[in-house]
């Protein structure tokens, strides 16, 4: 008989069993149906497995990690974490504004919800050396035991890296085996301290990014969907309890500090690579708390993120050393037609500045102040030839000085700061000063026809600008020694320390090569004061390097 448009008597399943097929009128066995929802169940019991046992090891964790941190006695307590709170959300905070915490909060609520936050918060704002670094101890510990060795993410401890990283160079980090002054009278550290280096800030940015990732924050919930549509699928089915998850705005804040500390430090001190990127999600998150508004400074916060957006693009546009940027076959215009169209973009971008306390409009200032000298000092660099700045003899000449005013007014508005948040300034301060000093050097030692040294010497004195700042932060120290005295004690925070010694070694080194150069031997005898070669040097206090090596001479 032809088989052709004939149905077997029994499915493949039922006959390999050897039991009698129930088929549907119109569909498959009732049989291959009940076997494809048993396989499907232990699909989605596999998935629920690991859920349920990361679920109750984080659970469990956050209540060992607060149990460990309340009953370390080195942890500051509820009233000591209490006044350290008060001195970060009154010093820090406006500098820094990604980690916003209601005022209600109180710092015993902060310590059993968010213990590693409120350890990273109690370290940067405690004024005294000694139990700064006893502070510091913990948080090293509790990075190694929870991220590295359970392998756990949570936002408490992206938000508590993110403090880390922001902070990382005003810590009080006296080595083992040395100290910053070397006179019978220096303190000595007494037992054991982690001392922290360049290596641990490239760890400890890079935990920052892979925290963000782990949680996911780098991506919109919907493009999770899209991308990963079966397994989202079933994880909704099992997860009752959260079937539409929404996106915090302190999720969204905490990822724009992200983006914006990994993008100033990409820019301004070492370029860490691809690591986040301006996306459409982060314009997104921008949007939103643009929007909302929830907190007073959001809008200070976005700006700052669309600011680091266009350093970026210039840093990509003007300084990038892919190989394979371009092909090999295109020009680049005219160096001259590229400024001018950042140039518009940083003019409606100053356009949109939002009304905020006086912090926020000076340190956008000098934000937009490092933008320009960012997009200005291209000129420096002689690499490009003298065809890219296009048909005008003048357009080095005018970079030059556009250069000399972004640097000039850069140290303008950082010394219209406050002196009493000179001891607290995070690093994403302290490396645009950093640079800001780089470019001054350079422009004061730039030997291109045309180019009058002696009038750049005439606008800005080397030497005088580096004492000013110095003295800024200086007048601070009656306050600081208060405080050491007030806890029987004679040591001070070391940035003091570091900023005398750094001052000193700049001046020295940008005098030995203006006598260099006034002697026609800059480049035979002693190598250019560059960005670069500065970025590799010692100078942890303007950017952060590692500890100083010992150095044979005075620095007179």
């Amino acid at each position: 008989m032809d088989g052709v448009g004939t149905r077997p008597k029994a499915c493949l399943t039922c006959a390999k069993a050897k039991v009698r097929c129930l088929p549907d009128t119109d569909g498959p066995c009732q049989r291959d149906v009940a076997a494809l929802e048993a396989k499907l169940d232990r699909m989605v019991a596999m998935l629920a497995a690991p859920e349920r046992s990361h679920r109750e090891r984080v659970e469990s964790g956050s209540m060992r990690s607060s149990s460990a941190v309340e009953e370390n006695t080195a942890v500051p307590d509820e009233t000591e974490g209490q006044l350290l709170m008060d001195v970060f959300f009154k010093k820090l905070f406006p500098l820094f504004p990604f980690v916003f915490i209601p005022p209600s909060v109180t710092a015993e609520e902060l310590r059993r919800e968010k213990p590693f936050l409120y350890l990273n918060i109690s370290m940067v704002a405690c004024q005294n050396a000694r139990r700064q670094r006893e502070i510091v101890n913990i948080v090293q510990a509790y990075v190694a035991e929870h991220i590295i060795i359970r392998g756990e993410h949570s936002l408490d401890l992206l938000q508590g890296l993110l403090i880390n990283v922001a902070w990382f160079i005003s810590i009080s980090r006296f080595p083992q085996h040395c100290s910053y002054d070397q006179s019978p009278d220096a303190p000595k550290i007494d037992g054991p301290h982690v001392a922290r280096s360049t290596t641990q800030l490239d760890t400890f940015a890079h935990l920052l990014v892979a925290q963000s990732y782990s949680l996911g924050l780098n991506q919109g919930l919907t493009y999770q969907k899209n991308m990963n549509y079966t397994l989202t699928h079933l994880k909704e089915a099992m997860n009752e309890e959260h079937p539409n998850p929404v996106r915090t705005l302190e999720e969204r804040r905490t990822y724009l500090g992200c983006y914006y500390l990994t993008t100033m430090l990409s820019t301004c001190v070492k370029d860490l690579g691809p690591i986040i990127r301006f996306t459409r999600y982060v314009d997104e998150c921008c949007n939103v708390l643009d929007q909302v508004a929830e907190c007073p400074s959001d809008a200070y916060l976005v700006q700052l993120v669309r600011v680091m957006n266009l350093t970026d693009k210039i840093h990509q546009t003007l300084y990038n050393t892919e190989l394979h940027s371009l092909s090999a076959s295109s020009v680049p215009p005219p160096l001259g037609l590229t400024i001018r169209w950042l140039e518009d973009e940083l003019k409606e971008l100053k356009a949109r500045t939002p009304n905020e306390s006086p912090y926020s409009a000076t340190l956008l200032k000098l934000h937009y102040n490092t933008l320009e000298l960012h997009l200005y000092r291209i000129s420096l660099n002689n690499e490009p030839s003298e065809s890219n700045y296009g048909d005008h003899p003048l357009m080095r000449l005018n970079l030059l000085f556009r250069c000399l005013e972004a640097t000039t007014s850069s140290f303008q508005t950082t010394l219209s700061l406050p002196s009493d948040l000179f001891p607290f300034f995070p690093f994403s301060i302290m490396c645009q000063f950093g640079k800001a000093i780089i470019t001054l050097s350079q422009l004061l030692l730039y030997d291109h026809p045309g180019w009058d040294r002696a009038y750049v010497e005439s606008i800005m004195d080397f030497d005088q600008t580096i004492d000013r700042m110095d003295s800024k932060l200086r007048a601070e120290l009656p306050y600081f020694e208060q405080v050491a005295k007030a806890s029987n004690d004679t040591e001070l925070p070391e940035i003091f320390g570091r900023m005398e010694l750094r001052a000193k070694l700049l001046k020295r080194m940008h005098r030995r090569r203006k006598e260099a150069l006034e002697q026609n031997s800059l480049q035979t005898n002693v190598p250019p004061m560059d960005f670069e070669f500065m970025m590799n040097y010692p100078l942890d206090l303007i950017f952060p390097f590692d500890e100083i090596p010992s150095i044979s001479g005075q620095f007179s």
